[in-house]
């Protein structure tokens, strides 16, 4: 059976209009309403986005994306900050989008196995380029050792949304500005750090391309990744729709805000792990935790499992000598996963730093 892909082109619009979109596209592809989909977006005006499980406050510098002009956007994908631009523009870091429904054959079930599938059509389009890419790690796209793609998934309805950056071009001091790091405070050695570890189209090549060429060779790259037919297409009218109305919620100040709240917290700790950075934050009266929150840059399915973790703890005394156990039959019940880590690493890694808090 040969599977049909529907191209959705390029994609130019805001942060709001680009993630609302992002949703809705994922939820009708795992209903079956409309065929697997692939696109690419530029943010116009230039944005940041944040993970699902950041806290703004402590992600970005609020100050400089206003100087600037940047918008600032939550995802609903987990992972860190990122600068969707370049020196000359968003077009220089357009993002890829590759929507699934789970049930697409031979989708490996495994989270590391499961995003290295997926991003096989990337790996190509890079090595089409000119670039000598690899998938590594847990979630990266990397040259020669050096990242040039980080990648994350968004899952609702039975569908997978699959997206990560194509970098032609990247300024590191910008970037640095924007992503909590003030310009007064970065060393020279602070950017050529960065710039050590992070490469582009533009360095491996000494030119870059234009979208629209890449579009092309995106839709031939999923055409031999999976053995699919790609024709171009466009949004449903029921989509169009559903984006509308999903618009007031990506421009709410409680989606920004308040999925990830600051709250006042008498302790934390903050622990950098196979399955990314987590922080967790916490009020403690007289050893009681009267208040809780879990964020970092860490990609965990269902998301809102940590809303349900942090629900658990509220109003109990720490240490608790069974916690680990708790976390653990929570994340059974959801059926979590987590990139970079098993659940049982995580349940037990989670209750040693809520632990500590009471100590």
């Amino acid at each position: 059976m040969t599977y049909m892909w529907r191209s959705l082109g390029v994609y130019k619009a805001t942060a709001a209009e680009i993630h609302a979109s992002q949703e809705v596209i994922t939820q009708a592809v795992g209903s079956g309403i409309v065929p697997p989909t692939i696109r690419i977006v530029v943010y116009d005006p230039p944005a940041v986005t944040i993970g699902y499980h950041q806290n703004l406050e402590s992600s970005v510098n609020i100050d400089a994306l206003k100087r600037k002009g940047y918008e600032v956007m939550r995802r609903a994908t987990g992972g860190g900050a990122v600068l969707m631009k370049g020196p000359d523009g968003p077009e220089d870091a357009p993002g890829w989008e590759i929507y699934v429904p789970e049930t697409f054959p031979n989708l490996p079930y495994d989270l590391k196995e499961n995003y290295k599938y997926l991003s096989r059509p990337v790996v190509e389009v890079y090595r089409t380029l000119g670039v000598n890419a690899k998938f590594r790690g847990k979630n990266d796209i990397e040259v020669n050792g050096k990242k040039i793609a980080g990648v994350g998934q968004f899952r609702s309805s039975g569908g997978i949304l699959h997206t990560g950056t194509f970098l032609f071009d990247f300024d590191v001091k910008e970037m640095l500005e924007v992503i909590k790091h003030p310009i007064e405070k970065i060393s020279d050695k602070m950017i050529k750090s960065f710039e050590e570890r992070v490469t582009t189209v533009k360095k491996e090549t000494g030119k870059k391309p234009t979208i629209e060429e890449v579009m092309e060779v995106f839709k031939q790259a999923v055409e031999k990744s999976f053995g699919v037919k790609v024709y171009d297409g466009e949004l449903t009218q029921e989509e169009k729709e559903a984006i509308k109305k999903l618009l007031k919620k990506y421009r709410s100040q409680s989606w920004l805000y308040e999925v990830r709240p600051s709250i006042e917290y008498t302790k934390s700790i903050i622990k950098k792990t196979p399955g990314g950075l987590i922080e967790v934050r916490a009020k403690i009266t007289e050893n009681v935790i009267e208040n809780i929150l879990i964020t970092g840059d860490f990609f965990v399915y269902p998301h809102t499992i940590i809303y349900d973790i942090e629900g658990s703890l509220r109003w109990i005394p720490v240490p608790v000598s069974d916690l680990e156990d708790k976390i653990l039959k929570l994340l059974k019940e959801k059926e979590a996963r987590i990139i970079g880590m098993n659940i049982e690493q995580f349940a037990k890694l989670l209750a040693e730093m809520i632990n500590s808090l009471g100590m």
